[in-house]
């Protein structure tokens, strides 16, 4: 028996129809694993699989039914002890190459292999059953979640919790970051969002990367309670529009202006306040109509009843409005790193559409700032367009030109004292009539994705190559360089 497979695999290997089969099997699945493509390489690889079938059971029959009185007769090529030694080299060396190419597109985001790889240890398919904001308010979205894959009882946001929704209470599209400690102390983090344009199902990415300080401003927990106890139908039905929002950014300080500010209880009574004596500062939630608030003043929901959750931080005699509390929001000129560490980006002079900045760093929560770098753009630019550190090191500024139609990027590892501008190459895409551009020219902040450093680079205000689509960067020399891995389609 042992005889008869060693004799089984020896004719494989020294076949060259079989060598070729496995040659074309081994570049159509190395091209699936990197590019995808399945329409185009899937016939091809499935034709090779198929000859190889055949090549292999044509094969075993042939020694099955060979015996020493009726042998085979001998075949020239199989025979020559070189091209014995040249088969088994072509068939080891096809193995290992595209071996190592399958291996690479299934590592670092080096191939569509790795990205179906990432969804599937990262990314949670969420059925989407409580998806009407008037039956089921907040609390559903997280009910559904949990029924899929159980959060952590206590979450605090990255940024904010938002949400549309249409006149009939059906929701459309939410976006949060959230992040927490589990059953067990270990820190876990989720992207949750929804088009419901592109699914029916809530997607869930686990593992993003955060820099949570456990803010106690940042709790989604308020926002829960607080949507529960708003009649939001009613609320929103006043302004008879098509589609509205909700958004949620945690406690915030309204000073003493009261517009649109109501505050209510638990049992869904409303106090609207037409002065205040004290600063206004609360777990807010608020409703609005998208595209209008500046026409349509949203609806400001307080919590009140709760003294955690209402409760002022200063009285008129302790702080001056000169004085208010300093929100620690991030916005494209501000980051806060931890709840006392955050950099701000500072106009120093504008000239013909353009803008002088100089860079300050708080390490007590925004009461007092430092100016450490005087010029960290080295010149002007249009505009600044975002800002972000990593951590106490490594951070990137964005900048745009005064029209926004092109953009630029820039690096800091020490801190925030010297920038560099990043050179990346943007990817060339061919149009229908054979015309090569490059639209992709505004990158935006990089962020962690999977433990790797990733980039979207967008087309600016004048994008209109393929819906405006953006292109992701990854790099593994924490923003030096750049590798374009594929484009991303809105």
């Amino acid at each position: 028996m042992r005889g008869k497979v060693k004799r089984i695999l020896i004719l494989l290997l020294t076949n060259p129809i079989f060598l070729i089969g496995y040659w074309v099997f081994g570049l159509k699945l190395a091209s699936i694993c990197k590019y995808g493509r399945i329409d185009k390489n899937l016939p091809i690889l499935l034709v090779s699989v198929a000859l190889l079938i055949l090549v292999i059971l044509f094969t075993i029959i042939k020694v099955i039914k060979s015996s020493e009185h009726k042998p085979n007769k001998p075949n020239k090529l199989t025979n020559l002890k070189a091209w014995k030694f040249i088969s088994i080299v072509l068939f080891v060396a096809i193995t290992l190459f595209y071996g190592a190419n399958i291996y690479k597109s299934a590592t670092n985001f080096g191939g569509k292999l790795a990205w179906y790889i990432e969804r599937l240890k990262n990314q949670r398919s969420i059925k989407f059953e409580h998806n009407n904001i008037f039956q089921y308010g907040v609390e559903g979205i997280f009910e559904d979640i949990n029924n899929k894959h159980t959060l952590p009882k206590k979450l605090y946001m990255e940024n904010n919790f938002s949400l549309k929704f249409n006149s009939d209470g059906t929701i459309t599209s939410l976006d949060t970051f959230v992040y927490g400690k589990n059953d067990n102390g270990k820190e876990e983090s989720f992207l949750i969002t929804y088009n419901k344009n592109k699914s029916e199902n809530i997607t869930l990415y686990l593992h993003g990367y955060a820099a949570p300080n456990y803010n106690d401003d940042k709790l989604l927990e308020p926002l829960i309670e607080t949507a529960n106890v708003i009649p939001i139908k009613k609320a929103v039905s006043k302004w008879n529009e098509n589609q509205y929002g909700l958004i949620y950014y945690g406690k915030r300080n309204w000073g003493y202006n009261t517009n649109g500010i109501i505050n209510i209880d638990k049992n869904g009574r409303e106090y609207s306040p037409e002065t205040a004596s004290t600063e206004i500062i609360g777990y807010t939630v608020s409703l609005f109509v998208p595209g209008m608030d500046k026409e349509i003043t949203p609806a400001r929901y307080n919590l009140i009843g709760d003294p955690n959750w209402s409760k002022p931080s200063t009285t008129p005699n302790q702080a001056t409005s000169d004085e208010k509390k300093y929100e620690q929001t991030n916005t494209k000129e501000q980051f806060f790193l931890s709840k006392e560490v955050g950099y701000k980006l500072n106009v120093a002079d504008k000239a013909l559409g353009s803008t002088f900045y100089s860079l300050s760093k708080t390490t007590d929560g925004g009461n007092t700032w430092t100016i450490i770098n005087n010029d960290p753009y080295s010149g002007t630019v249009g505009g600044a367009s975002g800002i972000v550190f990593l951590n106490d090191k490594l951070g990137f500024l964005g900048a745009v030109n005064p029209s926004g139609n092109e953009g630029a990027l820039y690096r800091t590892d020490d801190g925030g004292k010297t920038f560099k501008k990043i050179n990346y190459t943007p990817h060339e895409v061919k149009l229908n009539n054979e015309q090569t551009i490059k639209p992709f020219d505004t990158p935006s902040m990089p962020y962690m994705m999977g433990g790797v450093l990733s980039m979207l680079a967008g087309q600016g205000s004048d994008g209109d190559y393929n819906g405006n689509s953006s292109e992701l960067y990854q790099s593994n020399d924490k923003g030096q360089t750049w590798k374009f891995v594929q484009e991303i389609k809105k």
